[in-house]
């Protein structure tokens, strides 16, 4: 049952896209959500539910009220709690695969190295078929394939599967990402392993990794990621203790980057700088402490070589960033232990308390995880709707739905726009004073999005109320440094 409950995550997240839309992840949490909670009644009926160890589940509650807290206290929590969802079942994956019976991770690990094999072989249907000489498979860039391939090829290593290890090498060159080359180099020559043939693995791992550095070096890639880096870094300063919340780095790092330079980009590429960023530096130290400990308390088997391949190669590249790479890894983290769990017995008369607590937690977070994706799906319909000419007022009716669903501040944004429009039709002031208030609520729950305080001041003007635009102008310059006013 604990293999039905991870499945999603791990073995079908990689297929899709490493679930980075909020769709793919959505539908994937709610499945194993789905599963949880038919585990969890089916032992609590049976009158005994299996716990982890008692250390491991401490860390993981430790983390996941930190990361609530980073989400609690967010300027964008409609960013921040989808995201920590996310992480969330990250952690559930740890503590589910440290509990799964060894028989059953085996058997378990086989439908992993099937989708390896799935996103091998499209790989080399992308690079034969279509001629890409960096083939990214199912993930949406190379560098997200790397830290895939690392995960998988540790598995398939640890399982015997040579075949599939080979051709998981060739994909891995063809990525010709330095951080994947340079986290299996450092990985295989930490496990010091006798042979030869490890010692060769070793050495061509460090030399590809060489090679592919110098000629990248001075690259627009060197050049960017310093910036994003140095973007993290002053959001890690600016918010040390609690970060901007999960998943924020993309929205807010436009404030803290050089105006003179803007460069966008969804991660920092650089996984501990942009989770101290997001989530503060203390998360930062229990995660990552966390992590050392478990992997320094057991023997240093094969799958240890993805792990610390992986945390090796988030010092240059995103691909922990993913959801469904995230899980892999966590499940690898929690796999790596020895099958250890307590079983805590349920009496009868506590039965169905404890069946009622479990359907309505799993209820509230089907709900919170099921209402984001619903209110984007209705808000990208309502943007089609106008963008085809339809009539104003259905796509409003569209978006109210949506906002009922969950306040975003895109819904009022977008809202604000259609206003505007009905305004210059002839909708007269009050159009103008309902734009001004949506952009308004916009910007409270995204004011690090310069061009919705450009619509803001830009609705307050045509009002003739040059004080409030100036006002508005202002906020924004307190919040968005690169912000210029019309």
């Amino acid at each position: 049952m604990l293999a039905i409950l991870l499945a999603p995550l791990v073995v079908l997240g990689p297929l899709l896209q490493g679930a980075w839309e909020l769709w793919a992840r959505s539908l994937l949490e709610l499945a194993a959500l789905a599963a949880a909670l038919l585990w969890l009644c089916r032992r609590i009926a049976g009158g005994s539910v299996p716990l982890p160890a008692g250390g491991l589940l401490s860390w993981t509650v430790g983390l996941a009220l930190l990361s609530a807290a980073a989400a609690g206290v967010s300027p964008l929590p409609a960013y921040a709690w989808p995201s920590w969802f996310a992480g969330m079942a990250g952690l559930g994956t740890i503590l589910a695969a440290s509990m799964m019976p060894s028989e059953q991770r085996g058997q378990f690990e086989r439908a992993i190295r099937a989708a390896a094999w799935l996103t091998a072989l499209l790989a080399v249907y992308q690079h034969q078929a279509f001629g890409h000489p960096q083939p990214a498979s199912s993930l949406v860039n190379e560098n997200a394939f790397a830290g895939a391939l690392l995960l998988f090829l540790a598995l398939a290593a640890s399982g015997g599967d040579w075949l599939l290890c080979g051709l998981l090498i060739l994909c891995l060159a063809w990525t010709r990402s330095a951080g994947a080359w340079l986290g299996l180099a450092a990985s295989l020559l930490l496990l010091r392993r006798p042979g030869w043939a490890w010692r060769a693995l070793t050495a061509g791992a460090g030399a590809a990794a060489l090679a592919i550095i110098v000629l990248k070096w001075g690259s627009h890639d060197v050049w960017s990621r310093w910036l994003w880096w140095q973007s993290a870094a002053r959001m890690a300063w600016a918010h040390p203790c609690s970060g901007f919340g999960p998943g924020t780095f993309a929205y807010v790092s436009a404030a803290y980057i050089n105006p003179s330079r803007p460069l966008g980009s969804l991660y920092a590429h650089q996984y501990y700088l942009e989770t101290a960023a997001e989530q503060g530096i203390p998360f930062l130290a229990v995660w990552l402490g966390g992590i050392v400990f478990l992997l320094r308390r057991q023997d240093r088997g094969l799958k240890h070589v993805g792990l610390i391949a992986v945390l090796v190669q988030s010092l240059w590249d995103c691909s922990l960033s993913f959801p469904a790479i995230f899980w892999l890894f966590c499940y690898g983290l929690g796999s790596s232990l020895v099958s250890q769990q307590r079983v805590v017995c349920v009496p009868v008369r506590w039965k169905l308390p404890a069946l009622a607590l479990a359907v309505g937690l799993c209820g509230w977070a089907g709900w919170k995880v099921f209402s984001p994706w619903q209110a984007e799906r209705l808000r990208i319909r309502a943007a089609e709707m106008v963008l085809a000419s339809q009539p104003l007022t259905a796509a409003q009716a569209v978006l109210e739905r949506s906002s009922q669903l969950c306040d975003h501040p895109e819904t009022a944004r977008l809202s604000g726009e259609i206003e505007l429009i009905q305004a210059h039709r002839g909708g007269g002031g009050s159009r103008l004073w309902s734009a001004a208030a949506d952009f308004e609520h916009a910007v409270a729950g995204n004011p690090y999005r310069a061009s919705t305080w450009l619509l803001l001041e830009n609705a307050y003007q045509e009002l003739g109320r040059d004080d409030l635009a100036q006002d508005a102008r202002r906020r924004a310059a307190a919040t968005s440094p690169g912000f210029k006013g019309s």
